[in-house]
Formats: structure tokens, sequence, C-alpha cells
């Protein structure tokens, strides 16, 4: 038994690196079959001066749909190092929209089993937990896994 598949929401900041260590770490103990690595991009605030700025710090690339390839690709070359020796059983995916929405849209529908994320990302931070993984805790149907 265990969580079959367990999806991964990642933005490059150190509570979702992680996030997706712990995911791997499950899967090394036989308590997950494969992981998710989703990384959403949210149109909305793509214009935001200060958004744009800390994406570029954390390397993160900023896309709309038309060149998701490219948002993809920038997602392979920032979790290589941390995926390596378990590329067999990880699966990179990117999104676009509000992440919240798009992290409990995407565990639905793959079906998943857990979903795991950094307490903060880089967004703006509300109370103890971050705004994106307290709405997903209270979105999401599947058990949420929030790491520190």
């Amino acid at each position: 038994m265990g969580y079959g598949t367990i999806l991964v929401a990642y933005d490059g900041s150190s509570p979702s690196n992680r996030a997706l260590a712990n995911a791997l770490d499950l899967v090394n103990h036989g308590l997950g079959q494969r992981v998710i690595v989703l990384s959403v991009t949210d149109p909305a605030k793509m214009g935001d001066p200060a958004f744009a700025a800390a994406a570029r710090a954390a390397g993160v690339l900023l896309s709309t749909e038309e060149n998701e390839q490219a948002a993809l690709k920038a997602l392979k070359e920032q979790v290589a190092g941390r995926i390596e020796g378990n590329e067999d059983v990880v699966d990179l995916r990117v999104a676009f929209g509000k992440p919240q929405e798009a992290i409990a849209n995407a565990a639905a529908k793959e079906p998943c089993g857990l979903i795991v994320m950094g307490s903060r990302g880089l967004g703006a931070i509300k109370g103890m937990l971050g705004s994106v993984s307290t709405a997903v805790l209270h979105a999401s149907y599947v058990p949420v896994l929030i790491t520190k």
C-alpha cells in the first residue's frame, strides 16, 4: 500500500526543493510509485515587477502557454541534479493559471494519492503557511503534506 502517484508543487524555492526530496524519499521507501513535479506560472502576476524580479532571482522562466516547451525545459534544468537516479519515476509538468487551482486540478486529474509542497514558496506569505499551500490544503480532495 502507498500513495501511488505523488504530486510535488515546485517553484524553485528552498521549501519546494525539500518537498521534492521528501517525495522521492517516499518513493524510495516504497510509499509511492512515481512523482509528478508540477511548476505553475500565474499569468496574472507576470506583469507585476516584484513578481518578475523574484522569478528572475529564483531562476524561474516567465512564460505563457505558447512557450510551454521552454518552461518545461527550464524546469528540467532546474531539477536535473535533484532527481538524478530517479528519472525513471519522475514526470515533469508545467501549468498556467492560479497555482492553488492548477495544483488541486492536476492532483485530481492524474489521480494522485498525495500532494507534497513547501510551507512557503516564492509568492506572498499569509500567516504561518504560504497562501498557496493553505489554499491547496483546503481545496484538495487528497492528503497534502506540507514540508518546512
